[in-house]
This record gives C-alpha cells, sequence and structure tokens, in this order.
C-alpha cells in the first residue's frame, strides 16, 4: 500500500504524520485533522506548534511519530503530548491534559 506522508519543516525535527488507513478524504484534510499546520514554510507539527518540539525521538505516535512514555499510568507522547487511545487512533479531537502529566 503506498500512502502520503507529511514532514515536520522545522529545524531539527523527525516528526512525521503518514497517511491513516482508515482516512477517507484527502490527505491535506488529515494533516490538519491530526493538528498539523500547513503554511508558506511548509508543515508544523503539533510538537513544535505549542513549543515543545522538535521531535528528537521517533516512536510510536500516530499524531507526530514522537516516542510515547507511561507517566502516571497514562501513555503519552513525550514531544506533542497527545494521549495515546486504549482502542487505537482517534483523533478527532486532542483531550485536554493535567499539568502534571505533561513530559517535559
Amino acid at each position: 500500500m503506498i500512502r502520503d506522508a507529511a514532514t515536520c519543516d522545522r529545524p531539527d525535527c523527525l516528526a512525521v504524520l503518514l497517511e491513516p488507513d482508515h482516512y477517507s478524504g484527502a490527505f491535506e484534510e488529515a494533516v490538519t485533522a491530526y493538528g498539523w499546520t500547513v503554511g508558506p514554510g511548509g508543515h508544523t507539527c503539533p510538537a513544535c506548534q505549542s513549543g515543545r518540539g522538535p521531535v528528537l525521538e521517533r516512536g510510536e505516535c500516530a499524531r507526530c511519530g514522537g516516542r510515547v512514555g507511561v507517566r502516571h499510568g497514562t501513555e503519552l507522547c513525550m514531544a506533542c503530548g497527545q494521549l495515546t487511545p486504549a482502542n487505537g487512533p482517534e483523533w478527532d479531537e486532542t483531550p485536554e491534559l493535567d499539568d502534571d502529566l505533561m513530559l517535559p
């Protein structure tokens, strides 16, 4: 299967977004649905937008490709802070995170 991909165009950022298998719309719509922005400077990942980027380690996060860690029993991306859903990727909305769950 051939899938589109977007990479973050900020310096030293390793973030990548692969086109989801279940997404039926245009890829640029998926990019914005996953919290990425597209502008004159290219794509910007959610971690760089929030000031927590760049993504320095790749991992399992479906939103930015960053490393997922466990903190207080909750799996979340160490770059963008996205909680890992229990039943697979469902990124319709970004949950609000408590400050004590956020990783530096």
